[in-house]
């Protein structure tokens, strides 16, 4: 059985192209919520995911060094998403957890080793668990705390209270398998 998904991602405009014609890039790294991949806001804890790309594309434009925005059109685009149950790990269920919390458990020794401080080791433990081939999972879905305003970030304003559901999928080529644009704005 497959899971169906509509996921929104907000990003430069000027990257629609592109994106239409190769595909999303996923990006990698572990300091990412669910780690590697190309990132969706989901229906979930917020009705409107659709307004919260919109929100990150805003936010991402920003350059801090600079202070000035690295863009000025962005581009909220529509993917949906299909993957097979199996491979799908769901952090918004007590199921998921307890993947994520077995992952942890198998992963401790090898942090140690590494002397690997990362702040939250989610993205981590997620990026282990596939290379380590604990966990053939294609798309994670979590609920976090994104900060999608300005002010959040120009303060270093957190909350441990998540309010965006998202969903990571590794292989976009193969996992998302429509894309269209959804809205489109400049600052």
């Amino acid at each position: 059985m497959s899971i169906k998904l509509e996921g929104f991602h907000g990003t430069d405009y000027a990257r629609f192209d592109h994106i239409l014609k190769d595909g999303f890039k996923p990006s990698s790294g572990d300091i990412h919520w669910l780690g590697d991949g190309c990132y969706f806001f989901l229906s979930g804890l917020n009705l409107r995911p659709d307004e919260q790309a919109e929100q990150w594309a805003i936010v991402s434009a920003w350059d801090k060094d600079t202070r000035k925005n690295k863009y000025q059109s962005y581009v909220v685009l529509l993917g949906k998403i299909e993957v097979e149950e199996n491979k799908f790990l769901d952090l918004t269920t007590a199921n998921g957890i307890e993947i994520l919390d077995y992952i942890q458990y198998k992963c401790t020794s090898k942090l140690a080793i590494l002397k690997k401080r990362i702040e939250f080791i989610d993205g981590f433990l997620i990026n282990f668990a596939r290379s380590e081939e604990l966990l053939d999972v294609e798309v994670a879905k979590g609920s976090f705390y994104i900060k999608l305003r300005k002010e959040d970030r120009i303060n270093h304003l957190s909350r441990r209270t998540p309010n965006c559901t998202i969903c990571t999928v590794y292989d976009p080529k193969k996992n998302v398998t429509k894309i269209e644009k959804v809205k489109m704005g400049e600052f």
